[in-house]
């Protein structure tokens, strides 16, 4: 099966689970309302990015995946990391709460988007976080900026070209069928063995209250494609990384299997991979706690 379709099916996946997160009425506890930042805006080439501030300490800027917005970071997650650090959470262009007037646009351009906002909160360097497509984002400005980078975790992600490896057929057969129930798309997210005690995952999600645009997604699907394409992603360049990144994805990820972790480990030689048992593509939903000490421990080595 060809990464063209790989694209493709990451788009069904997210519209299936941005459904539930729109209707489901029991999910993850919200983030109490005193310590829920207000929404800034800051105009960057083209477009006005949304962003929101977590926290203080030194920075962490946070790169969210595929046709999502910064209202879906695991609410825990998000409470547990900023005891010690800033975050920023932002949309991506045309997402959420941010605008787009570009026509098309590329992971490149995503990460200029970063390096901008960053620019506007006058933060010289940070440490950051992508995950999913995120990870692309990040690997792609790190690469382009390593002056700015302190470290750098890659959370489920690949290396793109196509040395990226697919899901297995069963979950490809689940993400590409238009008739699958949002309950079966959001199966793709976690373990089997976890799912079988956990018979409502949506619970762990966080509230969504945020627009999604499908137009938007539709040109992250081309910048996925591109990404994917013989010569895209960061191959050839995770070499230029001499800053310390951490890898960590669940051993049990189904949309993105754990090998691309280490296909990213094998050319990225200051990097440390974590696998953890039992966990999938939505880990830091599935696991909020461990996720977040694994990164609060490497931030902090």
């Amino acid at each position: 099966m060809g990464n063209k379709k790989i694209g493709l099916i990451w788009a069904f996946v997210s519209m299936g689970i941005m459904s539930i997160l729109y209707c489901s009425c029991m999910k993850e506890s919200p983030i109490s309302e005193s310590s829920n930042p207000v929404v800034k805006y800051t105009n960057i080439t083209n477009a006005k990015v949304a962003y929101k501030i977590y926290g203080d300490g030194d920075p962490l800027i946070m790169c969210i995946g595929y046709a999502t917005n910064m209202d879906m970071w695991s609410t825990k997650t998000i409470e547990l990391l900023q005891k010690k650090y800033k975050l920023i959470v932002f949309d991506y262009r045309g997402m959420g709460l941010s605008t787009n007037a570009d026509t098309a646009f590329t992971i490149s351009t995503l990460a200029d988007d970063v390096n901008e906002l960053l620019i506007s909160l006058k933060i010289s360097n940070t440490h950051v976080l992508g995950w999913s497509m995120g990870g692309y984002v990040a690997q792609i400005f790190a690469i382009q900026h390593p002056e700015k980078v302190n470290k750098l975790v890659l959370y489920a992600t690949n290396c793109g070209d196509t040395i990226t490896i697919n899901p297995s057929q069963e979950v490809i057969d689940i993400l590409s069928n238009p008739s699958s129930t949002p309950t079966e798309l959001l199966s793709t997210l976690f373990p089997d063995d976890w799912l079988a005690t956990h018979p409502e995952p949506w619970k762990y999600l966080p509230e969504a209250a945020e627009p999604f645009n499908p137009e938007t997604i539709g040109l992250q699907y081309y910048a996925v494609q591109e990404w994917l394409s013989p010569g895209g992603g960061s191959v050839g360049h995770l070499g230029q990384l001499t800053v310390p990144v951490l890898l960590i994805c669940g051993d049990q990820d189904k949309v993105v299997p754990s090998v691309n972790s280490s296909i990213l480990a094998d050319s990225i030689h200051t990097s440390t991979l974590i696998r953890v048992p039992d966990s999938g593509h939505g880990m830091m939903y599935q696991l909020p706690e461990t996720f977040a000490n694994y990164v609060l421990t490497f931030l902090a080595d």
